[in-house]
């Protein structure tokens, strides 16, 4: 290469002391981003993007969002099955997201000996911006959550090691190699191609009579067309599956397949305008690098001239071109591989600083502008980068809070979107009771014509009989899930209960009551059962006392949930309530169960129906 140092070749770009940066540096970067891997999911995550797209595609060995990134996602598939293998309970967020890190740690390994290779073995600069790039935001967040971006810097960066390579010997295996190399942006990120003119400049502007070399040509055209078979897993298995295909209306898989590759999305999202940009968009690019190293990247590629600048400048002139036209787009996450380009540069151009002051005050001073760099870097990342346990991360509580109830084997629940979005997740991709399905109002004629048990969470019950078109009545199953079936009051087992047989009052009886633990949730079962139809709706309130003094309450305005009012009743039905237990950390264990009936009168005040006692024992 033009001014560039040739003290190593590409057989040998890493001597001893390079091995040992290079350990150094995966292991500071596993630590780094093992620490701040992604645990769990935002109910924004749940509802669309890239991230849960790429997760279900993962699992599910189903295409990712178009194109599809077969090889990606056969590979992810392959990375989550292993693993789940060995840990199949294992929370599955940071199986599927350290599938980015070692993508990221593969990209941080190449850019080490690349760093190294121009900077004639200089360990402390290649360590350095090698640590600074991988605090950058963008690199980090993606290191450690489910996408692809680190896979299209590593993409890059090998296209800049092939380059390097042939360069220094000219040997036509590199360009096959370039040929292939540049052939998978087809087959994934297709804006990594981004760089293919300056490759191609780099190049011929060496050797123009490769333009001649027919056979050559051919042979790389066909290496460059291998990639685009893996497309034939993406119209497989959506041919096996048309209820991937999503919104839309096709006649064949051939249809909906071309439709998908095409990307139509993406060129919608395309903004094409002849307004000037806003100067402001760029202000992502220096808050990665800082103003600093980006200046002093484009200052080492001026410094670099010839080829090397070429191949840069070009990449570099494609991408803001397309940031322009993708302004309104994801452009902020696809020019990711061009920072690493600018700290190639940058390394260079610190490079001709070291070497042109001699004295320790100078080169002290480059080193530790270095360090103040990495850390003020990493400090100011951190924060934004870490997804270890994010208060946020609640969007699969809706699905957990159902589970703890343990609802009947094979069950399926009409649920609101959030709950079906997180229990879609648990049974799906963490395998937790796959027995049970979440479903809308309208699918639950079907799940009762297969005799499957028929729930309701308590967000659901107040549209789920109306728009199923059943007349669905209400038991509660647990503190959020109703038991339904059409007409009929549904029946619950009084087996575990501990027996009372208290007269409550207006015909109903206290049936029994039970306390029952899990490891996430305890839950206060009643059963009341009507001699006869109660004249009055009244509503239930439940205490526990320590005592003589109240600990908890939590009342209904009506048995099931407040969804099953007394006066429903027919004469011999019994309705279970269900309430969540919960008392302060400093508050004794309870020892008595208080029972209140009442009702509000039309002057706003309370007619109490019964207030009784009952000795109570959780362990």
């Amino acid at each position: 290469m033009t001014n560039s140092p040739q003290t190593t070749t590409a057989s040998s770009w890493l001597g001893r002391r390079g091995r040992w940066g290079l350990l150094l540096l995966l292991l500071l970067a596993s630590l780094l981003y093992g620490a701040t891997l992604d645990t769990g999911l935002t109910p924004g995550d749940l509802q669309g993007g890239d991230l849960i797209t790429h997760q279900y595609a993962q699992v599910q060995a189903r295409p990712s969002n178009a194109p599809g990134y077969p090889l990606y996602t056969m590979g992810g598939w392959a990375w989550f099955h292993g693993w789940r293998l060995l840990f199949p309970h294992a929370n599955p967020v940071p199986i599927l997201s350290s599938y980015s890190t070692l993508w990221a740690l593969l990209a941080l390994a190449l850019f080490f000996v690349l760093l190294y290779r121009i900077t004639s073995g200089h360990l402390f600069i290649s360590l350095g911006f090698s640590l600074f790039y991988a605090m950058t935001y963008f690199f980090w967040y993606y290191a450690v959550s489910t996408e692809q971006y680190t896979s299209a810097v590593l993409h890059t960066l090998l296209i800049v090691a092939v380059l390097l390579a042939w360069d220094e010997r000219q040997q036509e295996r590199w360009l096959y190699a370039l040929a292939l190399l540049l052939g998978l942006g087809l087959a994934h990120m297709v804006t990594v191609l981004f760089i293919g003119p300056g490759a191609l400049a780099f190049v011929l502007l060496k050797q123009p009579q490769l333009l001649k070399r027919g056979r050559l040509i051919l042979k790389g055209t066909l290496l460059a067309l291998l990639p685009l078979t893996s497309y034939s897993y993406v119209y497989v298995r959506g041919a096996q599956h048309p209820e991937w295909w999503g919104a839309g209306q096709w006649a064949s898989a051939s249809q909906w397949f071309l439709s998908f590759i095409a990307t139509k999305q993406g060129q919608d999202e395309l903004t094409w305008s002849l307004l000037p940009m806003k100067l402001g968009q760029f202000s992502l690019i220096w808050m990665e690098l800082t103003p600093l190293l980006l200046l002093v990247g484009l200052a080492g590629w001026y410094v670099w001239r010839g080829r090397p600048a070429i191949l840069f400048t070009t990449t570099a002139l494609i991408y803001l071109i397309f940031c322009y036209i993708d302004r309104q787009g994801n452009w902020f996450q696809v020019i990711m591989p061009l920072y690493p380009l600018i700290l190639l540069g940058a390394a260079y151009a610190w490079l001709q600083l070291w070497q042109r002051n001699h004295g320790h005050f100078w080169r002290g001073l480059l080193l530790a502008l270095l360090a103040a760099l990495i850390i003020g870097k990493g400090t100011d990342v951190y924060p934004r980068a870490n997804q270890r346990h994010r208060a946020d991360d609640t969007g699969l509580v809706p699905g957990q809070h159902i589970l703890a109830q343990n609802p009947p084997q094979n069950s399926a629940i009409i649920t609101d979107m959030q709950e079906k979005l997180a229990l879609d997740y648990l049974t799906t991709i963490w395998g937790l009771r796959p027995d049970v399905s979440a479903l809308g109002p309208s699918d639950a004629f079907r799940a009762l014509e297969a005799q499957r048990p028929l729930l309701v969470s308590a967000t659901a019950a107040n549209y789920a009989a109306a728009q199923s078109g059943l007349p669905l009545r209400y038991t509660a199953w647990g503190p959020s899930l109703l038991l339904a079936s059409p007409q009929q009051l549904p029946q619950r087992s009084i087996r575990d209960l501990t027996y009372s047989g208290a007269k409550l009052g207006d015909n109903l009886i206290l049936l029994g009551y039970q306390v029952q633990k899990s490891d996430t949730l305890t839950t206060l079962h009643l059963a009341l059962k009507a001699r006869q139809t109660p004249q009055q709706n009244w509503a239930i309130s439940v205490r526990l006392l320590a005592g003589g003094n109240i600990i908890m309450q939590q009342d209904h305005a009506a048995p099931a949930l407040g969804f099953t009012p007394t006066t429903s009743l027919r004469p011999g039905q019994t309705v279970f309530d269900a309430f969540t237990l919960s008392w302060p950390d400093t508050a004794p264990p309870p020892d008595t169960l208080q029972i209140i009936l009442y009702r509000q009168l039309a002057d706003g005040s309370f007619q109490n129906l019964t207030n009784q006692t009952f000795p109570l024992s959780i362990d």
